[in-house]
C-alpha cells in the first residue's frame, strides 16, 4: 500500500486496553434469528451500536470491493486525484471543511438513482461499489424494520423507518476509507494516531464492514472508549443522530473514532453505507412511537436543515445541542407499547468525557 504522500499535523488518540469490556460492550446480532428485533432494539437503546451476522451479502462481493479499493489507494497520489470532486469523491486528511484531519484517504459517493455516483473511478472498482451498496442498502433497509418491530411498532407501520430511506428518494452516501500504517512514533506505545476523530453519524442509520486490521472504537454510555474488534464477515450497524430524534432518545446515536495503524501494521479499509432521509424530509419523534402525556425531546427539523448545521460543525461537537428541547414529561405508564422491551429513554452520555488509557 501507499501511504499518504501529503504531509499532515496529526493528533493522537489515547490507545484502549479492554478487551473483556469491548467483548461485552459490542452487542452481536443474528439477523436471521427470530428474536431479531429485540435483539436489534436492546442493542440500539444500550450502545448504539452491534455487529450483524447472517446479513446476508455474499462474501465475495466484499471481497471483490476491498480488493479493488486496495488497489485505487495503492496508485501514485497524483492519479488518484483525478477522481477528486469536492464534497464528493477522493479526499486525504482533511475531514470535512471545518479544520479536522485525520491519517486517511478515502473515497465519498452519493448515492443516487440505484447506482453510485462515480464516473471517474476506475470501471472495476464502480462496478463493485454499486453491486456491494447495493447488497448492503436492503440490510439497512431489513434493519429498519427490525428496529421498528423491537419498538413495539404495530405492524401496518413497521415500515415508517424504511420508507424513509426508500432508493431515488433519500440522500444515501457510501464512503470507503484507507488509513496506512503512519509512521508518526508513538510516546511509550501508549497513544495512537487519530485516523478518523470521535463523532456520531447524522443520517438515520450506518453499515459498515472493515478488513482484518482493527482500529474502531465506539463510546459506551458510562463515557469508557472501548476497541471493537474486526471482523470481516460481519457488518456493524451504527444508531445515527437521526435515528435517535425519531425514536425521542429511546435509540442513542454511539460516539466513534478510528486509530491509525501503527508503523508495521496492515492497512485499515471500511466502507460504511450512510442511509439518511429525502431533504425535506422531517425529522422529529414518531407518533408511532410516542406515548401518551410524552413530550418531544427535540424541535421539529428537516434532514437538509440538519445536514447543513452538522457539516458547519466539527467532528466533535454535540450536533444536536441546538435542537433539543426542555427534558420532557414522564411517559404514561399505560402506553400501549410499554413493556420490558420498550421504556423510557435512557439518559444521554456526556458529550466530553475522559477517555480510558
Amino acid at each position: 500500500m501507499v501511504a499518504i504522500t501529503v504531509p499532515i499535523s496529526v493528533d493522537t488518540i489515547p490507545l484502549v486496553k479492554c478487551a473483556n469490556a469491548a467483548a461485552a460492550a459490542v452487542p452481536s446480532v443474528d439477523l436471521s434469528a427470530p428474536g431479531a428485533a429485540a435483539a436489534v432494539a436492546d442493542a440500539c437503546r444500550g450502545v448504539g451500536f452491534f455487529r450483524a451476522t447472517n446479513h446476508g451479502v455474499p462474501a465475495a462481493l466484499a471481497e471483490a470491493l476491498e480488493e479493488r479499493a486496495a488497489a485505487f489507494f495503492a496508485l501514485p497520489h497524483k492519479d488518484k486525484l483525478e477522481a477528486s470532486a469536492r464534497p464528493l469523491g477522493y479526499g486525504s486528511k482533511s475531514i470535512g471543511c471545518n479544520g479536522d484531519v485525520g491519517w486517511l484517504e478515502y473515497i465519498l459517493l452519493s448515492v443516487g438513482s440505484g447506482s453510485v455516483a462515480a464516473a471517474s473511478l476506475p470501471p472495476l472498482l464502480r462496478a463493485a461499489l454499486e453491486e456491494y451498496t447495493d447488497a448492503v442498502r436492503e440490510v439497512g433497509a431489513r434493519v429498519l424494520e427490525l428496529m421498528a418491530d423491537g419498538l413495539g411498532v404495530a405492524e401496518e407501520h413497521r415500515g415508517v423507518l424504511r420508507r424513509m430511506v426508500a432508493p431515488d428518494e433519500a440522500d444515501e452516501l457510501v464512503r470507503v476509507n484507507h488509513y496506512p500504517p503512519c509512521p508518526c512514533p508513538l510516546a511509550a506505545g501508549q497513544r495512537g494516531v487519530t485516523g478518523f476523530g470521535e463523532h456520531t453519524d447524522p443520517q438515520i442509520i450506518s453499515v459498515l464492514r472493515s478488513n482484518r486490521t482493527g482500529g474502531l472504537q465506539i463510546m459506551l454510555p458510562d463515557g469508557r472508549w472501548v476497541p471493537v474488534a474486526p471482523d470481516p464477515d460481519s457488518l456493524f450497524v451504527n444508531v445515527g443522530d437521526s435515528l435517535q430524534v425519531l425514536t425521542n432518545g429511546r435509540f442513542q446515536s454511539v460516539k466513534h473514532r478510528v486509530v491509525a495503524p501503527a508503523e508495521g501494521q496492515q492497512s485499515r479499509l471500511s466502507v460504511i453505507y450512510f442511509g439518511g432521509p429525502a431533504p425535506a424530509q422531517r425529522i422529529a419523534p414518531l407518533p408511532e412511537l410516542m406515548r401518551e402525556g410524552e413530550r418531544s425531546l427535540y424541535r421539529e427539523f428537516t434532514w437538509a436543515e440538519y445536514k447543513k448545521a452538522a457539516y458547519k460543525s466539527r467532528l466533535g461537537d454535540h450536533r444536536l445541542g441546538p435542537f433539543e428541547l426542555p427534558a420532557a414529561k414522564e411517559p404514561n405508564s399505560s402506553d400501549q407499547h410499554s413493556s420490558s422491551n420498550a421504556v423510557q429513554p435512557p439518559a444521554r452520555a456526556p458529550p466530553h468525557v475522559a477517555p480510558v488509557y
